[in-house]
């Protein structure tokens, strides 16, 4: 059944406590102010970030003011329902997407080409060294092992979904406190949806590879690496023959993934003196060049659009694959249109309006959720009353798709 028209209404940040309340009164003026704080910036991008942080606390939604920006259309459409509200009147997710947007405006990326987010990025890469290391060396060993193909697909996958605890938007590179799981047994034991199986069953029991798996890209840094890992094992080991990278035409969300962070990390493992780094790294030189490891960007990805609004474009480009990848929270969301759901509707209900069938691999950091179980809602909650935004939680979960 298509639920397209039918969906619950959209997550607001009106209620005082609330994650979304706290994300758009607190953290994102704080994030303007680490921009300034972490950037050599002009006078003028100074004042506009002044200023929206006082528009966010008690100004309104108004007109991106970025003339000849590839984006300047799409954003007169998206913003018109809300001109002139507060932000905390708008739905949270237009509301994130909006005040990205703005940064973009106040910075001048368009012109200058100044992502305020490279220090933050950077950093990602060099406090994440031993992480790296670690996974590199399980990725050498795993690729000259194919005896244990479902193993190392099944650890890949698992590197690729708590990379995502790996967020800066709401932990900062050099924040001590960031959720960490180090064993499997403890990320089994906090994932609340594990739909493992049926992904594995997909990539593996098949004659041929698979022609092509897409992947929805979240944050650059470690979970970055950790997805490329999981791309060097899907080639290496010849379960697919290409494997797409989407990612945001714009910096966004302050670490998620865009064009020039992908060849940025790759060239930072490159360099880097450990002998297993430096081979994954050429590994995934080497994929790039022969076309088997491919990047797209698409303003699509930093629109305020649920996904079932795709456009016609990544729905002929998901024509030839196999299996659609989304990482992350912010990605989560969109499938799910950052609505009110009940938490125990079935995921692939929730996504029927996709063609083919989707993996999401989702570290838990905003309250809303589907596919589980009142009585483990109940537990979970027990156990953690901070479940749904703290980042220790995690799902798996899959859905065939209606093609």
């Amino acid at each position: 059944m298509n639920m397209t028209g039918h969906y619950p209404p959209p997550i607001y940040s009106t209620e005082p406590g609330s994650w979304a309340f706290s994300t758009v009164s607190k953290r994102l003026p704080e994030i303007a102010r680490r921009i300034m704080a972490e950037n050599q910036l002009g006078k003028s991008a100074v004042n506009r970030l002044e200023l929206l942080i006082k528009d966010i606390q008690s100004g309104k939604i108004r007109s991106v003011e970025d003339q000849g920006a590839p984006d300047q259309q799409d954003w007169d459409a998206y913003i018109d329902p809300y001109l002139g509200k507060g932000w905390l009147e708008v739905p949270w997710f237009f509301a994130e997407h909006y005040f990205y947007r703005r940064v973009m405006e106040a910075v001048e990326y368009f012109k200058l080409g100044l992502d305020p987010f490279a220090y933050q990025k950077r950093q990602g890469l060099e406090t994440s060294r031993q992480d790296i290391s670690v996974l590199a060396a399980f990725l050498s060993r795993a690729l000259v092992d194919p005896q244990q193909l479902e193993d190392s697909l099944l650890e890949g996958l698992y590197f690729s979904l708590w990379g995502n605890q790996a967020d800066l938007s709401l932990w900062p590179a050099d924040a001590a406190d960031s959720p960490k799981h180090d064993s499997r047994k403890t990320l089994q034991d906090h994932l609340l949806a594990n739909h493992i199986q049926p992904v594995l069953d997909l990539l593996l029991n098949r004659p041929d590879p698979v022609p092509q798996v897409d992947l929805m890209v979240d944050n650059a840094g470690f979970e970055l690496v950790a997805d490329l890992g999981l791309a060097d094992l899907m080639l290496g080991l010849g379960l697919v023959n290409s494997l797409v990278l989407h990612v945001k035409a714009h910096p966004t969300f302050v670490s998620d993934v865009i064009q020039a962070d992908v060849g940025e990390t790759i060239a930072f493992l490159c360099a880097e003196r450990d002998t297993h780094i430096k081979d994954f790294g050429k590994r995934l030189e080497t994929y790039r060049n022969q076309g088997q490891l491919q990047t797209k960007s698409s303003f699509f990805w930093n629109s305020p659009l649920p996904m079932w609004q795709y456009p016609p474009n990544l729905g002929n480009e998901w024509r030839g694959s196999a299996l659609l990848i989304s990482k992350g929270d912010a990605n989560y969301r969109r499938i799910l249109g950052d609505r009110q759901w009940d938490f125990t509707v079935p995921f692939a209900e929730a996504v029927d309006y996709l063609p083919l069938p989707l993996a999401a691999l989702r570290t838990v950091k905003a309250e809303l959720a589907v596919g589980l179980e009142l009585e483990q809602i109940q537990d979970v909650f027990n156990q953690d009353p901070n479940w749904l935004t703290d980042g220790k939680w995690g799902v798996i979960h899959y859905a065939p798709g209606s093609g």
